[in-house]
């Protein structure tokens, strides 16, 4: 069919000259070229960003490198995407996700490990919440190196992403193989927890279970019932009208632990030391007087010590320190501790501080320690199916958590 161009609005010399050519106007090629051309120029990144290595992946879509002018824009489902760059620190609990998100990934894709910490772990290496490498539960195509890596080392990886492209559909990718200046360089360096994927010592019972995990991951439990919350109201409404527009000096914080709690020992550089069965009043007190923001809740885990005779020199406890400070100009900061015995309960300031549940939900998922009256008393940083809490001073830092590490 014959097209009247005559009236055609754009010029330009190079397509006037095909016109005039005998046979310009009709491009012929093969479908696997015109495919390859196709895939290698529309690289579509789903961005697993984790850390710092996300800010210089974000950098390099800016208006400096530009990675659009490749043909590369980052898509917001994995659907749509080709390239998985994972971009910063993969946790256990973060890995299950990464692997399900691949899994939805169409064929063909491909994955690039970005910065030190998606290729080996790097400093959290040996971390019991770290995965020593994307690679021991997605194949990597590219590396790129670095802490961070700049925009411009993503660019170069995603251009050597094409060269290996162009390779596998002519059929020309025989693998890396084993450079001769790193030959043996393995041997040398701490293995990951996990088997890399290519490793041919790695279990295959690994990457079923790595499957199943990731299909079979836990839900959240439901959160706090609604009369919980309700509680919340009802004794967060009983706040003196006039005392949170005052600040409170240090002399009535003092008297206040003094003559109510009956605290008699002030350290210099410590909170003071309150008993566990004061723990609610104290915090409605204080709440009275103004201090209304719960600034931090931080637990620790002192271990059983057994003297050179045999006998016990101090009992296995916890502790956990407060701060409650004022809202507004010359805002003040009121700080305490309460001790327990191991076994023992902490009594929950859920009901004063809404914000308190999660704070308590950290300390026990970190250290084990239990608040009594929390409505919602669960982990929150790391898997359900986590044994032990790792900030507990006698837990090994470098805990395996298969099959992630």
């Amino acid at each position: 069919m014959a097209v009247n161009e005559s009236s055609r609005r754009y010029y330009h010399p190079l397509y006037d000259a095909l016109l005039s050519t005998p046979g310009g106007a009709v491009g012929l090629t093969a479908v696997d070229r015109l495919l390859t051309w196709g895939s290698t120029n529309s690289l579509w990144i789903f961005p697993m960003a984790t850390s710092c290595c996300g800010i210089e992946l974000m950098s390099a879509a800016a208006s400096r490198v530009d990675l659009d002018r490749m043909g590369s824009i980052v898509r917001a489902t994995p659907r749509q995407a080709d390239v998985m760059v994972v971009a910063g620190t993969i946790t256990v609990k973060m890995a299950p996700r990464v692997k399900r998100l691949w899994d939805q990934m169409p064929e063909p894709k491909w994955c690039m490990a970005m910065g030190a910490c998606a290729i080996s772990g790097d400093f959290y290496r040996d971390l019991y919440p770290v995965v020593p490498g994307i690679d021991t539960f997605v194949p990597v195509d590219v590396y790129v190196p670095g802490c961070p890596p700049n925009p411009e080392a993503v660019m170069h990886g995603l251009l050597r992403l094409k060269e290996k492209v162009e390779l596998v559909r002519a059929g020309k990718w025989a693998g890396q193989g084993e450079h001769p200046a790193i030959a043996g360089l393995e041997k040398k360096m701490s293995r990951p927890a996990i088997g890399r994927l290519d490793d041919p010592d790695r279990q295959p019972r690994i990457s079923e279970e790595q499957v199943a995990a990731a299909l079979d991951m836990p839900r959240d439990a439901e959160p706090g019932t609604a009369s919980a919350q309700g509680a919340w109201a009802s004794e967060g409404d009983s706040l003196a009208s006039g005392g949170a527009s005052l600040g409170p000096s240090d002399r009535d914080v003092t008297g206040l632990f003094r003559d109510r709690f009956g605290v008699v020992e002030f350290p210099d550089g410590a909170p003071p030391l309150v008993e566990a069965r004061f723990q609610k009043d104290l915090a409605r007190a204080l709440k009275e007087m103004g201090f209304r923001f719960l600034v931090f809740m931080a637990a620790s885990h002192w271990p059983a010590k057994v003297g050179k005779d045999g006998g016990s020199t101090q009992e296995e406890s916890f502790e956990v320190a407060y701060g409650l400070r004022t809202v507004g100009p010359s805002s003040r900061l009121a700080t305490w501790r309460v001790k327990v015995p191991a076994g023992a309960a902490v009594p929950s300031l859920s009901s004063l501080f809404a914000g308190a549940i999660w704070q308590e939900r950290e300390q026990f998922d970190l250290t084990g320690v239990v608040f009594d009256g929390n409505p919602d008393l669960r982990r929150i940083l790391l898997p359900d199916g986590w044994q032990g809490h790792p900030l507990r001073r006698d837990y090994a830092s470098d805990a395996a958590c298969p099959p992630w590490r």
